[in-house]
Parts: structure tokens; C-alpha cells; sequence
């Protein structure tokens, strides 16, 4: 299974979760609607903390990092762009490694959450996220420090 999340799961989960809530609150009272939602926000809270544990036992194998042999960029790191989405349990990994690769290498780094911004979905082209942007190319899905290093070095 690649290591991505489809930007229509996303957007299901968004869906969903106040539609249940909604659902329960008109059919067992607001106060329980109210828990549902909170339960779920809870509970992909939970998963994305503990997804590193879990992601074999999911079937998208270890996400374990292989470090980066950090040298100097022959002609200067590109200015890199990260897209996200906030429930993804990719991202928060990449967002970590491409951190601790700035600090090493000191590029610039943005980070653009496209959970609630179609038209930039749209604009760009995206299915899944994580997605990182270096001088026009792309990368998508999770990847170990070092082929994050590989991908900046070679823009």
C-alpha cells in the first residue's frame, strides 16, 4: 500500500464526523452530538500520534526513517513547500524530517494545509498529500530523510 492519504479520504472524514454528530444530536440530544464529534476529533488524534506503532499492522509497511548523509548543495537548496492536510498521519512525519533537514542544510520551508482549500487542490493538481514542491517538481508520499535529501540536492 503506498504511503499517502487520498485527499477524497480526507475530505469523507470531514464530512462524516459533523454529519454523525449532527445525526446523533437531532436523534439522541445536542449534549450527545456534541460527544460524538469530540470522540472522533479524539480519536484521529490518538491515531495520528500512535500511527508510527501501527502503520505495519494497517498494511503500509514501517515508517521508519533511513538518515541522510547531509553535504553541501553544489548550486544552493531550492525554497520548499510542503502541502498537508490535517488529517493525514504521513504528513507529521515529513514535516518533522524536512525540519530537521532545514536545520542541517538551511533551506526555506512553507507549509500549506490543503484540507480546506479546493482550489488550490485544484490548482496544483493533488490527489494525496503529503506532497513536497522543490523548484516545480514534486514528491509525494512519505519518504525517509535521505530521499528527501536526494530530492532537494537534486533540483
Amino acid at each position: 500500500m503506498k504511503q499517502e492519504c487520498p485527499l477524497a479520504m480526507v475530505w469523507l472524514f470531514w464530512l462524516c464526523l459533523p454529519g454523525l454528530a449532527l445525526l446523533v444530536g437531532f436523534r439522541q440530544g445536542w449534549l450527545t452530538g456534541a460527544f460524538v464529534f469530540m470522540a472522533g476529533v479524539g480519536a484521529q488524534l490518538a491515531y495520528l500520534r500512535h500511527f508510527p506503532r501501527l502503520s505495519r499492522w494497517l498494511g503500509y509497511g514501517s515508517v521508519q526513517d533511513a538518515a541522510a548523509a547531509v553535504g553541501p548543495s553544489r548550486n544552493g537548496l531550492p525554497r520548499v513547500t510542503l502541502y498537508t492536510a490535517s488529517v493525514c498521519p504521513f504528513c507529521p512525519i515529513i514535516r518533522s524530517r524536512l525540519q530537521a533537514l532545514r536545520r542541517d542544510l538551511g533551506f526555506e520551508l512553507e507549509e500549506r494545509d490543503v484540507t480546506f482549500h479546493p482550489q488550490l487542490v485544484r490548482e496544483k493538481g493533488f490527489r494525496s498529500v503529503p506532497v513536497v514542491e522543490a523548484d516545480g517538481r514534486y514528491l509525494v508520499g512519505n519518504a525517509t530523510s535521505r530521499e528527501l535529501a536526494a530530492f532537494l540536492h537534486a533540483a
